[in-house]
């Protein structure tokens, strides 16, 4: 369980960090650095399953800590993606932002997965 909590705190530090870095570059007024770190804020949140996955050192249904890592960090990247939706909406919550929550965790995730499965060639032929 070790590498799963490594991989779920690791990722909320980096979620943390994007977070701080907007709060700095909006008080900066540095509409470039602010763009970059909302971007890394939606990153992070719709991909937080996958890069904790990929952080802690773990592959998708490897085993039961893989698993258990994979479900803690959906529920996680969905309060996070539900938190910046809202954000995003002027701190309202519209009918769209608990349809889109699930659907861009869920897509993101995938195709981190599938990325990172590819780069590592387990679609390779044998």
């Amino acid at each position: 369980m070790r590498r799963g909590v490594t991989g779920l705190g690791l990722m909320g530090l980096a979620f943390a960090g994007a977070f701080a870095l907007h709060v700095v570059a909006g008080a900066l007024d540095w509409a470039w650095l602010f763009g970059i770190a909302v971007a890394l804020i939606y990153l992070f949140a719709t991909g937080f399953p996958a890069l904790a996955l990929w952080a802690g050192r773990l592959r998708y249904g490897e085993d039961a800590e893989a698993r258990m890592t994979y479900r803690i960090g959906t529920v996680v990247g969905m309060l996070l993606t539900l938190g910046t939706l809202w954000a995003t909406n002027d701190r309202s919550f519209g009918f769209w932002v608990f349809l889109l929550t699930p659907i861009l965790v869920a897509v993101v995730s995938a195709l981190l997965l599938t990325l990172r499965a590819w780069r590592e060639g387990q679609f390779a032929r044998a």
